[in-house]
């Protein structure tokens, strides 16, 4: 409390800089006010066995394994109007994988300040789906999905509730700064492994370990399972296991 009435006389001693900060907190508002959101709303076949490719810039993404055989898609997209207009939202099938790229940018269009539209993702896949998501800086949130994930972030957290893939979950997870939380089922088995620069690893199951050292650990929980494996690497991120 007494280094906040501090912080509040300093500032009142210096009108200069309250100015300053109302400035930039008027320029923001305005910027924010220039910004519009665009929805959209798109079901498709999924192919049999399939795999979504994912692929975003900045903007949380969800996505659900369900008992359906389509590929539900509702994203907000929010960003000025010129970006809105010459960076799509691009889905394309190609044999068995979908992949959507939020920011498909038209060809020679450039902008000197923002190439990329804030993209949100709620997805429904079926649950057997394979995927292969690749974002920077968005917030991964992944549920319901029994077939292989690799998940790839850079600043944002991985949360992944593994449950419905049973003994033989094949996750893979990586994040430069977030930190990756995994769910498993009671009966999990499986090769386990995690390498971090700072980061730490905790499990709160029983994790028998092959290899320990500084920032890497190797095991199996409890058994080793030709056809499950959990890898997570970050750089300053923990791993959480739970059940």
């Amino acid at each position: 409390m007494n280094d906040l009435k501090l912080g509040f006389r300093e500032l009142w001693k210096n009108p200069g800089f309250i100015v300053v900060a109302l400035l930039a907190l008027a320029a923001s508002t305005v910027a924010r006010a220039q910004e519009e959101t665009e929805h959209v709303d798109r079901t498709l076949a999924f192919p049999s066995g399939g795999t979504l490719q994912l692929h975003n810039f900045s903007g949380a993404v969800h996505i659900t394994g369900t008992a359906g055989k389509d590929l539900v898609i509702k994203a907000v997209r929010r960003a000025e109007r010129d970006r809105l207009d010459h960076i799509a939202l691009d889905i394309q099938t190609s044999g068995s994988t979908v992949t959507i790229d939020a920011n498909k940018r038209d060809p020679g269009w450039q902008h000197d300040k923002n190439n990329v539209v804030e993209t949100s993702f709620e997805i429904e896949v079926p649950s057997g789906a394979i995927l292969d998501v690749d974002v920077f800086s968005s917030n991964l949130d992944i549920k319901g999905v029994t077939g292989a994930e690799r998940l790839k972030t850079f600043s944002g957290n991985v949360t992944v509730d593994a449950v419905a893939a049973g003994a033989v979950p094949r996750l893979t997870a990586e994040t430069f700064s977030g930190c990756i939380r995994v769910r498993l089922a009671d009966c999990v088995k499986g090769d386990v492994n995690f390498k971090s620069f700072s980061g730490s690893f905790d499990a709160q199951l029983p994790l028998t370990l092959h290899k320990a050292g500084h920032n890497r650990v190797s095991g199996a929980l409890p058994d080793d399972a030709s056809d499950s494996a959990l890898r997570f690497t970050t750089f300053s991120g923990n791993v959480h296991l739970t059940k």
